[in-house]
């Protein structure tokens, strides 16, 4: 932002310069404290959302001391269509980041995204910036996942009942039972990121089993319809999965109408954390 070139220096932060008005600063402070300051440099290449435009390009170009006192370590771009591979944006973009580049010899390039990653070596230069593709999304929608899920996530059951048929369930009474019903409700709610959107399209698993949802998502719990499970297997305090090998992130994206980075970025810090691994 403007005004915190200065702090980028204090703590040590190499900035990704987008706007003409950022290498200005930059270049100000550079010239202030006597020394080159590393930088990134973003190119618009079709996207159309951060980067230097051409018109930014050209007119910065005129002046031959431009990026004086910027430590030039890469140039970059972002690709807007990297998840449809048929694309020809792809293409146009590749293209454009290879005639921009050239503006800048010696520079290390980075274009690829997770999905440009699998868009073949042509995209990959000398940086490659996986980000969703790092927990197994499905970086390519419309073909196999070549990835695993490295994201598991379990709701505890805080509470177990029967109803009755005509018995309605959660908030709306979106939900009525068809018959008697045994209905668990755990701890897990779009308060803490798992989408309302999934009320009455997504499940829980038992031990690998399919639970539906039966009714709303609320803020803190979930109810679920556990007819049919062995008590043994469901009590208050006893898990259930909702990311697991049986229903990926893609998965519930699905159900919810969204795509897998929403599914991931929503879920808050009220989630216990485990890390596994060496």
């Amino acid at each position: 932002m403007p005004g915190t070139a200065r702090d980028c220096v204090e703590h040590g932060l190499v900035p990704v310069l987008n706007d003409p008005g950022q290498i200005a600063e930059w270049r100000a402070l550079a010239r202030e404290l006597g020394r080159a300051l590393p930088a990134a440099l973003q190119v618009d290449t079709g996207m159309s959302r951060m980067g230097l435009a051409q018109a930014d390009l050209d007119r910065l170009r005129q002046d031959p001391a431009w990026l004086q006192g910027v430590d030039l370590q890469l140039v970059m771009s972002h690709l807007a269509c990297a998840d449809a591979p048929a694309h020809p944006l792809n293409e146009h973009q590749r293209l454009r980041f290879d005639e921009l580049r050239a503006l800048f010899p010696g520079v290390p390039a980075s274009l690829a995204n997770s999905s440009g990653v699998f868009l073949g070596g042509a995209w990959h230069f000398d940086l490659l910036r996986p980000g969703c593709a790092l927990y197994g999304i499905n970086p390519q929608p419309d073909q196999a996942n070549p990835l695993a899920q490295a994201v598991s996530l379990a709701a505890r059951v805080v509470q177990l009942r029967t109803v009755a048929a005509g018995d309605i369930v959660g908030y709306g009474a979106r939900y009525v039972a068809s018959g008697e019903r045994r209905i668990a409700t755990i701890a897990i709610g779009y308060a803490d990121g798992w989408l309302r959107a999934l009320s009455g399209h997504s499940r829980a698993f038992v031990d690998g089993v399919a639970v539906p949802f039966a009714g709303t998502v609320s803020m803190d719990s979930i109810t679920l319809d556990v007819t049919g499970i062995d008590a043994d297997r469901i009590a208050p305090g006893r898990t259930v999965d909702l990311l697991c090998a049986q229903q990926t992130v893609d998965d519930v994206a699905g159900q919810a109408g969204t795509i897998g980075y929403e599914v991931l970025t929503r879920l808050g810090s009220r989630f216990y954390r485990r890390y596994l691994g060496n």
